[in-house]
């Protein structure tokens, strides 16, 4: 995920506007906008600020860039969408996952 798709899902988290984030950073609507689309990126000094506001660190901006050209595209799936879970679907997902796992070792077993 780019940046701008990490800025997206964590404003909509806190339950911002693009209009409400930027008034929050002193930048205009259209800049985060921009942001959000990938067209630019904010200064070092606004992404301190957009974390501490966010309440992300800046490696959530930008961990899955690096991320993304390592992994499948399911495991990118999970990576990137978990976030957006409750604390109770990521449970359900990660015990489905390990149903799955078990029944491909038992499947494998002669």
């Amino acid at each position: 995920m780019s940046f701008g798709t990490q800025l997206r899902l964590a404003r909509k988290r806190k339950g911002m506007t693009q209009k409400d984030l930027a008034a929050a950073v002193g930048a205009r609507h259209n800049t985060v906008s921009n942001w959000e689309a990938g067209r630019n990126q904010p200064d070092p000094d606004t992404v301190r600020r957009l974390c501490a506001l966010l309440e992300v660190d800046s490696n959530y901006f930008y961990e899955t860039e690096a991320v993304e050209s390592q992994l499948s595209g399911i495991e990118f799936a999970l990576f990137g969408e978990v976030r957006e879970l409750s604390e109770q679907d990521k449970q359900d997902v990660l015990d489905f996952i390990r149903f799955k796992k078990a029944m491909s070792e038992k499947r494998q077993q002669p």
